[in-house]
């Protein structure tokens, strides 16, 4: 049986609210009766019924006034009203349906078509609860997750904000989602040796599932870059992260880059984002990354490719890095803005750089207000010099561990298959971090650790000669030579001993890093002038000197200590 209705019965004539009442009753109902149009809407206030048998012609108020009354006290609600009336003319059942009625019976009633009309009103009644609850049910499920939306953008935001000073002067950021979310990110960050990383990741699909795709790469990269990972290391481990925690439709590619304002260098990783391009000042591509691996999440380890490829620049210009949703947007007529656009405002002459000039082609050509794909573009100043800054970035936060300095002390021996395989550097600055040390001193550290370890493995073990940069394309070459001499290394070692001492009251951390190498001349690099220089190199061995109270070589060449002042 149906649900059983509170049906309201409306009728002036008692024999007529007498028989209708008994055949509802009969029907398993209930029968709420009203003797005239005023007394109905009374009850309808009392009782709310699920169904109205309305007379028309009754004293007090009509059954159209009456009808009219209630359907602005049902408001949203649908209550079906079917006129009772001898009334047989269209006029009359028109005027009724004007009325706000649903229906229409005349008079004498034909009991077996009522109890179908009950029905069928019934059946109605009950798909419009269903519709107003499914409606209620969407409402709330909207609700949730526009809270859920609003909370997942402010972690975002959280997430990838960045209020360094020196990095709002160098980086420019455009990100256009094409939903209320993008599946691309810009993420700059500052090593512990002060090279910045940035990379810029699109993920596969739109909207919030294609930003939580990135999150781990977020997260990977700031943590990576903090402890003073290069970019090979970082690229490798976001691929193995994205390949496990994703699924293999779910890839994300990117471009990752580490841009060494002091060696004037840009090292970057491609794998399957456009060709990022260095365009000078002068309106001059001097270099250009391919893709030249598959995205993130698609390669197992064992055969992925972390190989970066290295610039030094000699004049000032900028790094640009942009997703694929720029060159393959398009305007009104299904035409690209495609890339010879994009290349005809990098060569525009501008002092500032071409960063504005191709957001300005890009919004006159297709209008960027709305976009069927994420639009990211990033734009790295590379000056001649750094601007000058208040303070260092902040990469090291205090321990509540820390260790007194007075007891710290490491040595450590790294044979041919630590050299290969092992990334000391950032194990050695985390060390450091542990010490009570200021963040000035721990940053200044990892500079001078980094540049006498690589001049160690470089130079000493793997007899490299930094002649070679000076060549045309003479650092791809460099790093090329370098990595073959590296996996086929049989025979060699550096050793780093690591410790505080003190000399006249005064603290010093004192390196000593030994290598097993020949040596080399490094009487002709220690009074680099650094500040002029713009080699691509010859300069660190000068900064490391620039930055200790003594820095001596001994032997050939293959072993040299360096005393840093901690106070």
């Amino acid at each position: 049986m149906d649900k059983p209705l509170n049906i309201l019965v409306v009728d002036d004539t008692e024999p007529n609210l007498a028989l209708i009442s008994a055949f509802i009753s009969k029907l398993g109902h209930t029968a709420i009766l009203a003797r005239n149009g005023q007394e109905a809407v009374d009850l309808f206030r009392e009782t709310s019924p699920d169904m109205i048998l309305m007379d028309v012609m009754m004293p007090v108020m009509d059954g159209y006034q009456a009808t009219t009354e209630i359907k602005k006290l049902a408001g949203s609600k649908w209550v079906p009203v079917i006129f009772l009336s001898a009334a047989v003319q269209d006029s009359d059942q028109v005027r009724g349906l004007q009325a706000g009625g649903d229906d229409y019976l005349t008079k004498p009633i034909n009991l077996t078509i009522l109890h179908a009309k009950i029905k069928a009103m019934q059946r109605i009644a009950d798909m419009q609860r269903v519709i107003v609850q499914n409606a209620e049910q969407q409402l709330r499920d909207h609700e949730e997750n526009e809270r859920e939306q609003r909370l997942a953008k402010h972690l975002l935001e959280r997430i990838i904000h960045s209020d360094n000073e020196l990095d709002a002067q160098l980086v420019e950021r455009l990100n256009l989602p094409a939903t209320r979310f993008s599946g691309d990110v810009i993420v700059t960050e500052f090593t512990p040796s002060n090279t910045l990383h940035v990379i810029l990741a699109d993920s596969a699909g739109h909207g919030l599932s294609a930003t939580l795709n990135v999150l781990p790469v977020v997260e990977v990269f700031y943590g990576m870059t903090r402890k003073g990972y290069g970019i090979p290391t970082i690229a490798r481990e976001l691929n193995n992260k994205i390949k496990h925690l994703m699924p293999t439709e779910r890839f994300v590619a990117a471009a990752l880059a580490e841009i060494n304002f002091s060696e004037r260098t840009i090292e970057l990783w491609n794998g399957g984002m456009p060709t990022a391009y260095f365009a000078t000042h002068d309106g001059k591509i001097t270099r250009k990354w391919q893709a030249t691996q598959p995205p993130l999440g698609i390669m197992d380890d064992a055969d992925f490719v972390s190989k970066t490829e290295t610039y030094h620049w000699t004049n000032p210009g900028s790094l640009i890095l942009y997703s694929d949703g720029l060159i393959e947007a398009e305007n009104e007529s299904g035409e690209q803005f495609g890339k010879d656009r994009l290349l005809r405002a990098l060569g525009e002459k501008c002092d500032e750089g071409q960063f504005w000039y191709l957001i300005a082609a890009a919004n006159k050509f297709m209008g960027l207000e709305n976009t069927a794909d994420d639009i990211s573009l990033a734009s790295v100043r590379c000056p001649m010099h750094l601007p000058s800054q208040d303070s260092a970035p902040s990469i090291f936060a205090p321990s509540a561990l820390a260790i007194e300095p007075s007891e710290s002390k490491l040595t450590i021996k790294l044979g041919p298959a630590e050299l290969k395989s092992f990334d000391v550097l950032p194990w050695l600055i985390n060390w450091l971090a542990q010490l009570k040390h200021s963040q000035k001193h721990c940053q200044e550290m990892f500079l001078i650790l980094s540049e006498l370890y690589n001049n160690a493995l470089d130079h000493g073990v793997l007899a490299l000669d930094s002649r070679l940069k000076f060549q045309e394309d003479g650092f791809g070459h460099y790093l090329d030579l370098r990595e073959e001499q590296l996996n086929n290394l049989q025979y060699g070692s550096v050793e780093i001993d690591l410790e505080r001492v003190m000399e006249n009251q005064v603290p010093y951390l004192k390196l000593t890093i030994r290598d097993s190498g020949k040596g080399f001349a490094f009487d002709s690099v220690l009074n680099t002038d650094i500040s002029a220089s713009a080699k691509p190199a010859g300069r660190g061995i000068a900064l490391v000197k620039s930055l200790c109270a003594e820095v001596e070589y001994q032997d050939r060449g293959n072993q040299v200590m360096a005393l840093y002042q901690l106070r």
